[in-house]
């Protein structure tokens, strides 16, 4: 008889330990849904989380922008990447900022048998910055680190295969990138740090024009909090603008 009431009293035991367990974790929120919370808060104005008098101005900015998505400026900012002659069409990076010193290049053509040679220079100075050989595919990685805060522009030369007669050089339109200064850099590593807000670094992305980096962020914000509209309206304002391309003049 002892033994049965011992055994029925373990398995009561372990029932309220198991119970209590759960209630625990089900009390306690997981790192995605505090992200999410911190999210939704600051979405509503809410910024007592520990959040940065510049990461709340960077995300009342975005907020601020993205109500203005359907200016006449966003609107233009629509227009279609324009090719060059020959049809080659710079793809990336093409009015916007990059976090990588070093970044990668990229274009399209009509041809996959051209040969290509990259060409790289401060605006400002108007001196060379890079000159890449001759490549025989349509991307390049800059070997050696461009200035953090200087904007660059670029172009493409591409010529058909050698054994043509006369083979003609074709130059693509002329693409503007920035490189990420070093404040901007600071910034974001911080932001990264711990668990992020999908918010706060989407908003850092606007404010820098890291448009891929943004749109990216702002998907996992939508989500995160998909019955927000003001998360959808960020998210919508990221891809207008990493959509533009070269519709912005490369001299600005």
């Amino acid at each position: 008889m002892a033994v049965l009431i011992a055994a029925v009293l373990l398995v009561a035991y372990r029932y309220h330990a198991a119970k209590v367990e759960h209630l625990r974790h089900a009390r306690r929120p997981s790192q995605q849904d505090a992200s999410s919370i911190v999210d939704g808060q600051m979405l509503h104005g809410n910024f007592e989380n520990g959040v940065s008098a510049q990461g709340r101005q960077a995300v009342e900015a975005a907020l601020k922008s993205s109500d203005q998505a359907d200016s006449a400026e966003t609107k233009a900012a629509r227009a279609a990447a324009r090719p060059g002659n020959g049809g080659i069409v710079l793809t990336q990076p093409v009015a916007t900022t990059v976090e990588d010193t070093e970044p990668t290049l990229t274009w399209d053509t009509p041809s996959d048998n051209w040969t290509y040679r990259v060409h790289i220079e401060d605006r400002d100075s108007r001196q060379t910055a890079a000159v890449s050989g001759v490549l025989d595919e349509a991307m390049w990685r800059v070997p050696s680190p461009l200035l953090r805060g200087h904007t660059y522009l670029w172009r493409v030369d591409a010529s058909a295969p050698q054994n043509h007669f006369d083979s003609p050089t074709y130059t693509s339109a002329t693409g503007r990138f920035t490189v990420l200064s070093e404040e901007g850099e600071h910034e974001i590593q911080t932001a990264r740090a711990g668990n992020p807000s999908h918010l706060l670094l989407g908003s850092l992305y606007t404010q820098y024009q890291m448009w891929p980096d943004a749109v990216l962020e702002y998907r996992k914000l939508v989500n995160a909090v998909p019955d927000s509209p003001e998360a959808i309206k960020l998210l919508r304002n990221a891809e207008l603008h990493a959509n533009a391309q070269l519709a912005a003049p490369a001299s600005q």
